[in-house]
């Protein structure tokens, strides 16, 4: 193609639909900086931790409900939050505001070359889908204030650099997400069975740098060093079961959808609803803390497993299958994380890139995306009746994207040793 032809087939509206999307998501925090800069959602959060920082005062306190108000390594707090806040409330919320505007047009563009092969070329329809289908809960992180979008960004940057043999680089991307929000940790098992050794190490460098030296260096290495400990026990040291991730209020209720806290809602006589909310059990079993909690990880596990057949232990035999397998453990990631608001499932916008392509040649994914969309739609039942969003409609709706996905891979041609590389034609 032309650099003529390339300049009329880049996709202006969709890219200049997103912006006005985007602007529009972010009046509202914007006006309510202005407004009550101190009860702005989580912006509210970070602007009161980025000043506590500077104030040299804890990170880890409970707020007015007894639960801890801050549960984030000090990496974003001390690097990021504490010099924006400098800024004050407002231009606190339009910087984070820019950054998941900004990351949410790199995440489109990152998953559709990673699906596709190429980012200009495609029905405008597909752009507005692959950012319609993540549009609800896009809007919820420009509301809150979470930084989501800019960790799945980084994450989907680590994925393009490894293709491209960049492992180091790559490792610096996915480190840097770890330390700001611990999630995404599950793609280094990812890379480890691929053995990419170096990406690994680079990663594993980068999260001690960046959640370790580099706030004590601002902090004091002994006090950053007590702060981390303190936050590792309060979100991974309780595995009993009886609470979830530092959330033993709302770590149960139908707000989280990851798999562990739906094990806990339908094997537990536990409130499904939120703690102001009515009355609401979802349970068909009542079996003890700790059992349901395993009950959630074996899910977890099974599903890792899936990802095993699906590729025949053979991974990145093709561009198409790399995408296909990275679709997937955007999707893994999300359901195998203790807490997954709602929110968490715009990680899921790789996977619909990938969907979406698929459907415009196989009859097959677009009839089984169907029953996939509608389990995320009625989701939307939750404004008036929480019970689906107790039943947990949209982790399984994530469950039916990724078995989507698993198939796909599965129906990849393998390549054989010594042979050519596949194109993306040769792999249908």
């Amino acid at each position: 193609m032309s650099a003529p032809d390339v300049r009329r087939a880049l996709p202006v509206w969709p890219f200049v639909v997103l912006a006005l999307v985007s602007v529009t998501f972010s009046v509202t925090p914007i006006v309510n900086a202005v407004r009550k800069p101190l009860l702005n959602k989580d912006y509210a959060i970070w602007y009161r931790i980025g000043l506590a920082v500077r104030a040299d005062q804890p990170l880890y306190g409970p707020d007015e409900s007894g639960e801890i108000l801050y549960m984030y390594p000090p990496t974003a707090a001390v690097l990021v939050f504490s010099p924006l806040s400098g800024l004050g409330a407002v231009g606190f919320v339009v910087v984070l505001a820019t950054a998941t505007a900004l990351s949410w047009f790199g995440c489109t563009y990152l998953a559709i070359r990673l699906a596709t092969g190429r980012w200009p070329g495609h029905p405008d329809w597909y752009y507005f889908f692959v950012y319609a289908m993540v549009g609800a809960y896009v809007y919820d992180l420009f509301l809150l204030g979470q930084v989501n979008l800019v960790l799945l960004f980084l994450t989907l940057l680590s994925a393009v650099l490894l293709q491209r043999r960049r492992p180091w680089r790559a490792g610096l991307c996915l480190g840097l997400a770890i330390a700001v929000k611990v999630f995404p940790l599950p793609v280094l098992v990812y890379w480890a069975v691929r053995r990419q050794w170096l990406a690994i190490l680079s990663a594993i460098l980068t999260v001690g740098v960046a959640v370790a030296v580099l706030p004590g260096l601002a902090r004091g290495m002994e006090r950053n060093a007590d702060e981390v400990r303190q936050w590792f026990q309060m979100m991974v040291g309780d595995q009993s079961g009886n609470t979830m991730a530092a959330r033993s209020i709302t770590g149960f209720t139908r707000r989280n959808q990851s798999l562990v806290s739906l094990s806990h809602r339908l094997l537990r006589d536990i409130e499904a609803s939120d703690p102001e909310g009515p009355f609401l059990r979802v349970n068909v079993a009542d079996v003890p803390p700790r059992t349901a909690q395993l009950v959630g990880y074996a899910a977890v596990c099974l599903l890792g497993v899936v990802l095993l057949v699906a590729t025949r232990c053979r991974f990145a035999t093709t561009p198409e299958a790399e995408a296909q397998e990275w679709a997937m453990v955007c999707v893994l990631v999300v359901l195998s994380s203790p807490l997954s608001w709602t929110y968490f499932y715009c990680w899921l916008l790789p996977a619909w890139a990938v969907v979406l392509h698929e459907a415009r040649a196989r009859r097959w994914v677009r009839f089984a995306a169907i029953p996939v969309t509608g389990l995320f739609l009625s989701a939307l039942t939750e404004q008036f009746d929480p019970r689906l969003q107790a039943y947990g409609v949209t982790a399984w709706g994530g469950v039916g994207l990724y078995l989507i996905l698993a198939r796909l891979r599965w129906s990849q041609v393998p390549k054989m040793p010594g042979s050519e590389p596949l194109t993306r034609e040769d792999a249908r």
